[in-house]
């Protein structure tokens, strides 16, 4: 099926990157991205279905506030079935199309989500076996002087504390070979990304430093 990213679609459940439930049920599922360490799965924004319709126009239509993307969203990003998705259509109008550019600039702020703000087709059958998972990026954009400190501080705050809950979760739980491996390669990315984030904060705060020498050294100045 081809799909598009900051769209919504009807789905089925929406679980959390250590698969506890969020949503249960009949679900409207804002799409971001296939997921990267499982097949036939899509990371993205779940909401319950009922009366729904009115928040998927408005984020379609009208430009809305942080605090009412939060409002909407909450806690409910997470992961859900590409096999279940279905296109959603009330009263013969498809809604099944992107929401508006500056809802979804308001997102990547709030949630530091770092993905392209244009939406992206894509085939959720070539996202649907192991080897897939190994295709080019297409949907990250992760440039890091577009990105404020605070944000990049504060994916640091959240990537460490999820680091740490997922590493006592690997250490303290029995699970099957099979999902040992799955949460294991899970880790290994966040970790990755945790490197990224921390050199690029501490060229940030360097930078900071810098400027402020700067602005001591002229105040310095104009004081003699």
């Amino acid at each position: 099926m081809k799909i598009n990213t900051w769209t919504f679609y009807n789905a089925k459940d929406l679980v959390d990157v250590q698969m506890n439930p969020l949503l249960n049920g009949d679900i409207v599922f804002l799409v971001l991205r296939p997921d990267i360490n499982q097949p036939n799965r899509l990371l993205g924004f779940g909401l319950p279905k009922d009366k729904s319709a009115t928040v998927i126009v408005d984020l379609q239509n009208k430009e809305l506030t942080h605090d009412d993307i939060y409002a909407i969203f909450k806690g409910n990003l997470g992961i859900s079935s590409s096999i279940n998705l279905k296109p959603i259509e009330i009263n013969e109008t498809n809604l099944s199309s992107p929401i508006r550019v500056e809802n979804i600039q308001k997102i990547i702020e709030v949630y530091n989500v770092f993905f392209k703000t244009e939406s992206i087709q894509f085939d959720t059958d070539d996202y649907s076996t192991e080897e897939d998972l190994g295709k080019t990026d297409i949907f990250t954009e992760l440039d890091f002087n577009k990105i404020a400190l605070p944000n990049i501080l504060q994916s640091l705050q959240a990537g460490m504390t999820e680091y740490n809950k997922q590493m006592e979760f690997l250490q303290k739980t029995e699970m099957p070979d099979e999902e040992r491996k799955d949460r294991i390669v899970s880790l290994s990315v966040l970790q990755s990304n945790l490197i990224l984030f921390f050199d690029n904060a501490l060229r940030k705060l360097n930078n900071v430093v810098v400027e402020q020498q700067d602005e001591i050294k002229k105040l310095k100045n104009e004081k003699n």
